[in-house]
């Protein structure tokens, strides 16, 4: 009789048994005796199947089974949709975990309808059963990936929003952090939130905004970022970074994207542009300050050292010429200091410009030998050298530098040794092509440094003592130095030392190498006596404003037989240039003047339009010694650059240089005057 039954319900439903299975959509029969609670479950094959049930079990022990399987969370719920079925013959769906005896825990998706009619004794439901267990995990994972993108939204804020037209009417949605970006209230229509935004939209930022949301422009594919100034009304002013792609059809284009709050880093941008624009503000209140002190150090340096020379030319006993002698090198003492300053702080404002000329590495190494011998006389140790024979004889680089190098290293050596031997070796470390690395090695048998000592001698202004009885003094900028004009050059400066042991430091240096007749014997350079028969009879107009330095100027250049017509600031100058143009060879022009300076005093003498107004050689001196100095003097009209305190030497070789210029000036003049006669 089941068998009937069961066989009478399939054969019933034969018109959708294929679609169904296919479907894995099983259906059913609910018969339920309202008096008793008695229940059958008639199923078709795919039911069982999902209810996990055999084929040949009865109605009465299928009912029983999938209500014993079903979760006990949901079996209650189950019941009242049951009861409802007496009041409503509505199709009605629920889902609910069924524990399947092969599978576990599946989802279900059951609905159906009361079949019966209202009374009667048997309630009679017929419906669907279907495994939705897949398609629960994958809304599962869709809710989740939402919940998490929704998450990353909040925690980012940021702004989701989607922007379009169907069927002519205006379309936008967005998510919570969208409404609290811009103040929106939540609720309103598409209208009334687009018409807030605009409003608070900065007016410079508000076209952006309205090019963005006319539709007539938007291609599909089209993508765009925008930055957006806000009044929020609780936040202030806001700035908002927009980006957006055109989506959808090209009949119905929309627009989706997003918007990140970029106020925080504005706002950075701001502090970091003002603490960037401080500091340049800092570094040129620096430079000043260093190019007036190095003016106002050197102009009285200049005093102290051109008397010391003066004196030192002149009949002494043994005893004054040692004082002036110490006056003298003490001076130069200080200059290298202020030096070693200005070129510290080139470095730092990256001002330092590198030369790349062809140098004599044997003849650098004697030049700075010659320049630290005097320093070892009051000392009980010996100065010695040595060049790696494989070195080229000629490099190309900047040999100012490397003397700057090996003159620190070197006075450093004498200064902290007592005894014992100092020596400079020049080695050759690698050659490849035209390129060699110097290893310049300093060593010494003082006192040596501790571990400790070694890591700090290269910071600025740091020394390995620093208690108040140290024994020698510094600035302890020199070894700072050194390693800086080491890594500008490319290269790179270590220390080995030991107290009680000595120190070796070793700069490894890249130059290039030159040809070895790149230098031509100079006979000025090499005669150290420095003749003055060149220079007799030449006259010099010299503006110096400081009586001293002024004082001193016209003595050396009446020892080189130089006539010296001397006036005490620009005007002066160009009054004097204009009354005697035809008594003037050269003029020695100081930069700093009062009533007219230099700069000007020579820009007014070569727009003068009088004879040698354009070709007269004028020479810069200037106790200023930053960076572009001497290329202003140049942008003036001048034709040289001296640096106060003037040296000497320098000063004759430039004189005697622009001598032959006025040589061929008078000489010029001269077959004018006769041709004209």
């Amino acid at each position: 009789m089941v068998l009937e039954a069961q066989q009478g319900f399939e054969e019933g439903l034969s018109w959708g048994q294929e679609a169904m299975a296919a479907a894995s959509v099983g259906l059913w029969v609910l018969e339920r005796d309202v008096a008793s609670g008695q229940m059958r479950l008639l199923t078709n094959a795919v039911t069982r199947r999902l209810l996990g049930v055999p084929d040949d079990i009865s109605p009465e022990d299928c009912a029983e089974f999938w209500r014993t399987h079903v979760d006990s969370r949901d079996i209650n719920r189950i019941w009242e949709s049951l009861e409802d079925f007496k009041k409503h013959t509505e199709m009605r769906e629920m889902r609910y975990s069924y524990n399947h005896p092969q599978l576990g825990s599946i989802r279900v998706r059951c609905g159906g309808r009361r079949v019966s009619q209202k009374g009667d004794k048997v309630l009679r439901l017929a419906g669907y059963h279907q495994d939705i267990n897949e398609l629960h995990a994958a809304h599962q994972a869709l809710r989740e990936s939402l919940s998490r993108l929704s998450l990353a939204c909040r925690l980012g804020w940021l702004g989701v929003f989607e922007l379009g037209r169907h069927k002519g009417k205006l379309e936008f949605t967005c998510n919570e952090v969208f409404y609290e970006q811009f103040g929106l209230r939540e609720g309103a229509g598409a209208e009334e939130r687009l018409a807030v935004m605009e409003k608070r939209i900065l007016p410079e930022d508000r076209q952006r905004w309205r090019n963005l949301c006319r539709a007539e422009g938007w291609t599909v594919g089209f993508q765009e970022h925008v930055e957006l100034r806000v009044n929020h009304p609780w936040r202030g002013l806001c700035w908002f970074a927009l980006a957006y792609e055109v989506v959808g059809t090209q009949e119905e284009p929309r627009i989706a994207g997003y918007v990140s709050d970029v106020t925080k880093h504005r706002q950075h941008e701001r502090v970091l542009r003002e603490a960037k624009e401080s500091a340049e503000a800092a570094n040129a209140a620096k430079s000043i300050f260093l190019a007036n002190m190095s003016h106002e150090i050197r102009t009285p340096m200049n005093g102290i050292m051109g008397m010391a020379h003066l004196v030192l030319n002149t009949e002494l006993n043994p005893q004054q010429r040692d004082y002036v002698e110490k006056i003298h090198s003490t001076c130069e003492s200080l200059l290298d200091i202020i030096n070693d300053l200005l070129d510290f702080s080139k470095i730092e404002a990256n001002h330092m410009e590198l030369e790349n000329l062809p140098f004599q590495p044997e003849k650098e190494l004697e030049a700075v030998l010659a320049l630290l011998r005097p320093r070892t006389h009051h000392k009980n140790c010996t100065l010695e050298s040595r060049i790696d024979p494989r070195i080229p004889p000629t490099l190309m680089g900047d040999a100012l530098r490397l003397r700057q190098i090996l003159l620190n290293l070197g006075g450093n050596a004498i200064k902290f040794s007592e005894r014992g031997t100092v020596r400079i070796d020049f080695q050759l470390v690698r050659r490849k092509l035209n390129n060699v690395t110097l290893a310049c090695i300093v060593s010494d048998e003082g006192i040596g440094m501790s571990g400790e000592e070694q890591e700090r001698i290269f910071t600025p202004f740091s020394q390995a003592d620093t208690s108040i009885t140290r024994r020698f003094g510094g600035t302890g900028l020199g070894l700072a130095l050194c390693r800086r004009l080491a890594v500008l050059m490319g290269g790179r400066i270590n220390v080995q030392s030991g107290p009680g042991k000595g120190s070796v430091f070793t700069v490894e240096l890249p130059f290039g190498v030159g040809q070895e007749d790149m230098f031509a014997p100079d006979l000025a350079e090499a005669d150290h006596k420095v003749e003055f028969a060149c220079l007799q009879g030449l006259r010099v107009l010299m503006a110096e404003d400081g009586d001293i330095n002024r004082e001193i100027m016209e003595v050396l250049l009446s020892g080189m037989g130089v006539e010296c017509m001397a006036v005490s600031n620009g005007q002066e100058a160009l009054d004097a240039w204009r009354q005697h143009v035809d008594e003037i060879d050269l003029v020695l022009m100081d930069v700093q003047m009062p009533v007219m300076d230099g700069y000007t005093a020579t820009r007014e003498i070569r727009a003068s339009g009088l004879p040698g107004a354009v070709d007269v050689p004028i020479v810069a001196m200037t106790a200023y010694a930053m960076r572009g100095d001497a290329e202003r003097s140049l942008q003036a009209g001048m034709n040289a650059h001296l640096t106060k305190p003037i040296d000497v030497r320098e000063l004759t070789l430039t004189l005697k240089r622009l001598a032959r210029t006025c040589d061929e000036r008078r000489e010029a003049a001269h077959n004018t005057d006769s041709r004209n006669l």
